[in-house]
Formats: structure tokens, sequence, C-alpha cells
């Protein structure tokens, strides 16, 4: 549907009396303004009308201070002007008296739900929504405007909105069974009608004496199974996108209980509940999914994960070691299981686990990366280079693995490949002042301090104080033959160190990237 015609809202009233008393004080506006409210409560809204019109005139023309009128009760009288027209049924005319309470005063958040009201029923479904969602900005707590917004977004197949607002008006008005009602005939159009039948014993339940509208007969939709599943999951999808979390769980849920060897939603489920940090109940739906399904494995990592948080390592790892025997060809569990052999002290069996995650993984950067780091642990220093080779042929850009291959070739004097390493990651990282360092350390240790100086004095400028780069500066300076610069920096060297200044030492050794 296009437009909004079959959707039927009331205008609401408000208090006008409140901090208004004047307004029935004897005066002629006092006087013109009485006899309106009592037409308009007696259903004589054309006389309404025009008495609430000589309420305005009387504002402008009596000159006495009791004419003298606000911005907001002059809205006031032009939102029951248009109120009048509406109840008569003649929307443009009541759609002129509200424009004029919103220009009126901008903040009368009744006008601008009686607003949305008169644009929906002139068809107008945009400006209607922007109308109703307008009032929600000046009160976010408007029962009426969630409700007509989920009208709106309903009758416009726009679920998932629909939905957010039907809930928001439940969460305003928790007795209210007509945004339950609406939200049952959204499911069983899309022929989820155990969801659709709980809906409407919701909505008796919490109003007893709800009655649903006549213009929405409940027909029954036929869909396959597999079409009412999709409105499941694309329904939960949207509401976890709307931040909706809670009723996406419910859909979920519901599925379950229509559906129980629905896995997938199980493991969705299972996932939301972990984003949530709910994590013993992400676990037992985790633990729901048999061997067979597509999503156990995928579940068994996020169950070794949800434990290794809470420092059940060798739980973690046995869930995982089980699951390896029913898929031992799934290298990810092999990178997990290493993992947490190193954090059980293990890292003997952690760098089998990882070889053997290698060879299933040939293309897996990471594993190759956790694996070198592993072969260092147990001082297996070349084995490391080599599979760290292997992770930066994966990924070039590897800024921080690069670093730490270099540092690896200065400890073995491998000046001129630590060089080469360097330069790349400062070709990505221009700003790196370690790696600036490092790399004039490297040049000075090949023996070409021209390369080293302008590297040691950009570490100086950003770290005036920088022992190390002050004193190397000062002896290439000298190697070049510049003996007054050397001099110079080797005596800020001096100074420094009198001063008390402690001397880095060059790294010795790699820190792991994290896990």
């Amino acid at each position: 549907m296009n437009s909004l015609e079959t959707l039927v809202f009331m205008p609401l009233d408000l208090d006008t009396f409140v901090g208004s008393e004047r307004f029935v004080d004897g005066s002629e506006l006092g006087t013109a303004f009485s006899q309106g409210i009592r037409a308009y409560l007696s259903a004589e809204y054309l006389e309404a009308v025009e008495r609430f019109k000589a309420a305005l005139i009387a504002a402008y023309v009596d000159g006495g201070q009791r004419a003298i009128i606000s911005e907001r009760e002059r809205a006031i009288i032009y939102l029951y002007i248009g109120n009048a027209w509406a109840f008569a049924e003649d929307w443009d005319a009541s759609l002129r008296e509200y424009l004029e309470a919103v220009r009126t005063d901008p903040s009368l958040t009744e006008a601008h739900y009686n607003l949305g009201v008169a644009f929906a029923a002139s068809g107008q479904a945009d400006r209607a929504i922007a109308a109703f969602k307008e009032a929600l900005e000046h009160n976010d707590g408007l029962y009426e405007a969630h409700f007509a917004l989920g009208r709106c977004y309903q009758q416009l197949n726009d679920s998932v909105r629909a939905y957010i607002h039907y809930a928001s008006a439940r969460e305003v008005r928790p007795q209210a069974g007509e945004p339950l009602y609406y939200m049952g005939l959204m499911h069983q159009r899309h022929g989820a009608h155990e969801l659709a039948q709980r809906c409407f014993a919701d909505a008796l339940r919490v109003e007893p004496t709800f009655i649903s509208p006549e213009t929405e007969p409940q027909e029954l939709v036929n869909k396959t199974d597999a079409d009412t599943a999709q409105w499941y999951f694309r329904l939960s999808d949207d509401l976890k996108n709307q931040g909706a979390e809670e009723e996406a769980e419910r859909i979920y849920r519901a599925l379950l209980e229509w559906q129980p060897e629905e896995h997938r939603a199980r493991f969705l489920l299972a996932n939301l509940l972990a984003r949530r940090r709910r994590w013993e109940e992400a676990v037992r739906e985790y633990l729901y999914i048999p061997p067979q399904d597509p999503f156990y494995v995928a579940t068994r990592l996020r169950i070794a994960t949800v434990l290794r948080l809470g420092k059940r390592l060798k739980q973690a790892y046995n869930i995982l070691y089980d699951c390896a025997r029913q898929r031992p060809t799934e290298g990810q569990l092999y990178v997990q299981m290493g993992k947490l052999l190193y954090d059980l002290g293990k890292p003997q069996a952690a760098a089998r686990s990882l070889e053997r995650a290698t060879q299933l993984m040939d293309s897996d950067s990471f594993a190759f990366y956790l694996l070198g780091f592993m072969y260092l642990v147990i001082g297996k220093e070349q084995w490391a280079i080599t599979a760290w080779r292997r992770s930066i042929e994966l990924t070039p850009g590897s800024a921080s693995l690069r670093y730490d291959l270099a540092c690896i070739y200065i400890r073995r004097a491998r000046h001129d490949l630590a060089a080469a390493e360097l330069e790349a990651v400062l070709e990505r990282k221009p700003e790196d002042l370690e790696a600036t360092f490092l790399l004039g350390t490297c040049y000075k240790e090949l023996l070409e301090p021209a390369r080293a100086i302008p590297l040691f004095e950009q570490v100086i400028k950003a770290q005036p104080n920088h022992a190390q780069a002050l004193y190397y500066v000062g002896a290439c300076y000298l190697q070049t033959g510049n003996a007054p610069v050397g001099r110079a920096y080797l005596r800020r060297y001096d100074r420094f160190v009198a001063r008390g200044g402690r001397v880095a030492r060059l790294p010795h050794q790699v820190v792991p990237a994290s896990s």
C-alpha cells in the first residue's frame, strides 16, 4: 500500500484551562471560548469553529489586559478548531488549523500529533510519519504517537519499524491491547500463526475488554514452513540492527518453540546472549547444536571463548578437543587449542597444535604468526623466522610482525635483513619512532652513517632527551668527518647522563601480539 487512507486516528484533546483561567473570566475572549468549548463538547462542531474563531478575533481586537494571550494559548485555540473540523470530517480545514497551531507554538506536542492524524487521513504517508516523529521529539512517552507510527509503517509494509513502535507503545502503556493485536496481524500475514495467536491472547490478557477492530479480519495466510521461518529470521535481524535486542530475542525464542530443530535460530540467539554478556545462557543454547549441524564447530569455538574468559581453561580445551575428534580437518580448532595449551603452560603441545593448524590452513597468516611465536617460546628461533616469513608473505602489510621479525634479525646481527623489514614498516607507519630508531641503528652497524643520521635526528626532534639517539647520531657525525656537530651531540648526551637520565637498551625479546 502506498497511502494511509484506510487508517483512522483520533485527534488528541488537552486540558485547555490549566494556566488559562482568563479564557472564562467574563471577557469577550472568555465568553467566545466558553461557548466554543460547550459546542465542542456537544458535538456541534461547526458552531464550535465559529466560537473559537471569535475568541481569536477578540484576542486581537480587544485591547484590554484580559484579552492578552500567550502563543501557547493561541496554539491551543487553533488546535481545538482543527479538532472540530476533524470530527466534522473536513480534513483539509483541520490540516490548515493544525499547521497554524505548530507554527504558533512548535513545542505543543498534541498539535504535532494531530497534524500527523490529518496528514494520515489525507493519505500523505511521509508527512504523517514526520509529524508523529516530531511529536515524539517533544514527548517520547506519547503512546498515541508510537502506536500511530506502528500503524503507518505496517500499512507501508515496513514491518521492523512497525514492530519497534508497537513495542515502544507497549512499554508506555502495558495494559493496552491494540499494539499486541496489530503485532499479531503482522505475524499472521507472514504465516507465523503460533506467534500471532500468542499476541492475540496477550492482547486480551492485558486488556480483557479489548475488541478486535472489524476493519482488520484475521485471515489465515498459507505459507510454507521455510517462508515462515524466513519471516522470523528477517524480523529478528532487523530488530537487532535497530538496537531492539530484547524483542529480537523474543522472536528467536518463539521460532524455537515452533521449530525446536531450527539450529540456525539457536546459534543466532546464543550469539545475541553472548553479546549481552549472558554467558551461561549462551553456552546452554550453543550446547543444543549437534555435531552434524553446520554451526557445530562455530558453537564450540564460541563456548571455548566464553570458558576462556572465565579462566576455565581446561574445560575450554576439552570442548575443542572433543570437537576436533568429530571434525579433524577444521583448522581453527587447532589454532584455538594451541592458544589454550600455551595458557595452560604447555608450549610444546601448543606448537604441535599450531603446526597442524597451518597444515590445514596454509593461507592463514595469523596461524603462522602464532606458530612463529610459539617456536620462539620453545627456543626454535630459526623455525620462528620461517613461520613469520610465511605470515608476512600472506599479509605483506603487517607492520607489527615485520617489526618483531626485525628485532630477531638485530639480535642475530643480521642488520641487512632487519633494515629491509624496518623500511617496509616505515612505508606504512612513517611516524613510528621505535622503527625509525632501530633502522638508524641498523644503518650505523652496516657502516652507513649518512643514512643513519637523518633517522636519529628525526627521533631527537620528537624526543629531545632520547639518550641513545643522541649518542649514536654524535658517533655517526664523527664517522662522516663532521667533528663539531658530532661533539655537540655527544656533549648533550653527557649532560643528559650526568643528570641521571636513563639509557634504554635495544630490544632483545619479542613481545607477542595480543592473542
